[in-house]
């Protein structure tokens, strides 16, 4: 069984790369940018908790969005379309019950209608060859979560962590399995939230078992940290904190705001020297 674990991650980690989207379309687009797309993923993850949809439908709705604008000139005033309607597709493969066009609808205040929606569903699945079995960084989380026997406050802010990448930009340039990675090392570095059950450094049995190099994880560490440090603001001076405030709930022990902000200095100081097996 162990075996078979072990190939499928591995043939995972090598389907990723042939689904990512290039690290810097956004240099492409004429009329949106990396502000816009942080705002409307701000947007999606308050949607995304108003309809209590699954952790996977959210990765998978900003994966697709990325790949969609990778491919496709976007106007401003179509992004905010584009973006709930990703978040359609992504509730039809993830959800036992989608919610319908209408609630899509609705829940952009009715900006755009019915048939743009579905327009545009046909268009995004056409221009994405209907390719929507991807590895997000979702699924490599969980994986690297049990593997390392990390404990639930643990699990809650790498969690919390990766959440927040979601609107980075910058972050693209990672494969998701090494995002995922790094968010797992920074939460089991926390001293606020290391236990017996977590161990210092980079976990021994994490570096074997992806064969990541410890600078690697590094250089993706020290982003996830000061990004998850910040609170991102818009032209308008909006601050763009829907992922903190999610993460400021007794149901995940309010981490965002109770933990101390994660760093790379502990397992810098840890080396790959980590005991975890």
């Amino acid at each position: 069984m162990h075996s078979f674990v072990h190939t499928c991650q591995k043939c995972t980690v090598c389907f990723q790369q042939a689904k990512s989207c290039p690290e810097m379309y956004m240099d492409q687009q004429a009329d949106i940018n990396a502000k816009m797309r942080a705002i409307l993923v701000d947007w999606l993850v308050e949607v995304h908790m108003k309809f209590r949809l699954v952790p996977d439908t959210l990765y998978l709705c900003i994966n697709l969005i990325d790949r969609y604008c990778s491919h496709v000139s976007v106007a401003r005033s179509k992004l905010q379309l584009v973006g709930v309607t990703a978040l359609l597709i992504a509730c039809k493969y993830e959800e036992i019950y989608p919610p319908e066009v209408r609630d899509c609808v609705y829940i952009t205040d009715r900006a755009y209608n019915r048939q743009e929606v579905l327009d545009m569903e046909q268009d995004i699945l056409q221009r994405l060859r209907f390719k929507i079995t991807v590895p997000t960084a979702y699924p490599f989380l969980l994986r690297f979560l049990n593997m390392t026997k990390a404990s639930q406050l643990s699990r809650i802010a790498a969690n919390y962590y990766m959440e927040r990448t979601l609107q980075e930009h910058d972050l693209l340039k990672f494969k998701p399995s090494v995002v995922a990675a790094s968010a797992v090392v920074l939460a089991l570095n926390n001293p606020d939230i290391s236990d017996d059950h977590d161990c210092p450094g980079m976990p021994t049995v994490l570096m074997e078992y992806t064969g990541f190099q410890p600078s690697e994880l590094m250089a993706c560490a020290a982003i996830i940290a000061t990004k998850v440090g910040e609170e991102p603001v818009t032209a308008s001076r909006r601050q763009l904190v829907a992922v903190k405030r999610k993460y400021d709930h007794r149901k995940y022990q309010h981490v965002s705001t109770t933990v101390r902000q994660p760093n790379v200095d502990a397992f810098v100081r840890g080396g790959n020297a980590g005991d975890c097996i």
